[in-house]
């Protein structure tokens, strides 16, 4: 099947932490400004949020805002898991949306969880950041799929720690390190999801639940049909029967991969939690 390029403002691009650090400035609208001088803008705008290299507006920003770049957020994180794990202890991967929206992921080489014989996850830290004021500054315990390079998103809400763009920005990492020495706990939620196997009636009936969901909290409606198909794939690649874990993850791969959802960050994570949330109601495994 041929797949239709994305042409969505919010689609996110592979970045390398480099790329994340570009100069941005907070650009306050008063008399004495250098760009935008010949405009009025309306009492709501106090700042502008703009990018000298590129010459771009990235926000037009309220009186509470307060613009914290990439560089301030991450990169203290970066220097506590590098002195925590070594330089070889991770491996980091990026998303940026539109030069507005960030994603920095550090996967944790050797915080492994092994699902299944063939299946195993690494833990994995992720911070984000907006310059347009839509996504708080947050950082989450999530994990990274080897199978196939997937973001599980939908357990990220358990540890996220996140902050409005007008409070103060230093993460304390103990939340989420308590959670990295109880990655046996973690593991045990996933195993409920690979011991419970799946009809081809079961599966179904969650993909008309999804359809139930609208805008975007749904996931597209075009691609739901293929994910059956990745379902059984997988089955037959692991040995194993189609079973609830993969169900998941067989929605999870078109997310994390499919180049027709042009959607956002926070959009993919909230279709994730949604189809995680549906599996365990209609399979009873809260």
């Amino acid at each position: 099947m041929t797949q239709k390029k994305s042409s969505a403002i919010l689609k996110a691009r592979s970045a390398s932490l480099e790329n994340l650090f570009f100069g941005v400035e907070q650009i306050e609208l008063n008399e004495s400004r250098k760009i935008l001088s010949h405009h009025i803008f309306a009492n709501q705008y106090s700042s502008a949020i703009y990018c000298p290299s590129m010459n771009k507006i990235l926000h037009m920003a309220g009186s509470k805002y307060q613009l914290v770049t990439n560089e301030q957020l991450i990169m203290p994180i970066y220097d506590k898991l590098k002195t925590m794990f070594g330089t070889s202890g991770f491996t980091v991967q990026c998303k940026n949306e539109d030069d507005r929206r960030f994603s920095a992921q550090f996967v944790l080489t050797d915080k492994v969880i092994q699902v299944a014989e063939k299946d195993a996850l690494n833990a994995m830290i992720e911070v984000q950041n907006s310059y347009d004021g839509s996504l708080q500054h947050s950082m989450a315990l999530s994990y990274f799929r080897q199978v196939c390079t997937n973001g599980m998103m939908a357990w990220k809400k358990d540890t996220q720690i996140a902050q409005r763009h007008d409070k103060d920005f230093l993460f304390s990492m103990d939340k989420i390190l308590a959670r990295l020495d109880a990655l046996d706990v973690q593991l045990q939620e996933f195993r409920k999801l690979t011991e419970r196997t799946v009809t081809s009636k079961e599966m179904e009936q969650i993909m008309d639940k999804l359809k139930e969901f609208k805008n975007h909290d749904a996931f597209p409606k075009k691609i739901i049909q293929e994910v059956p198909l990745k379902v059984h794939q997988e089955a037959e690649e692991l040995n194993t029967a189609p079973n609830a874990w993969l169900l998941y993850n067989g929605f999870n791969y078109f997310l994390n991969h499919d180049q027709r959802i042009g959607l956002g960050m926070d959009s993919l994570e909230r279709i994730d939690r949604n189809v995680l949330k549906v599996i365990q109601q209609e399979l009873a495994l809260n």
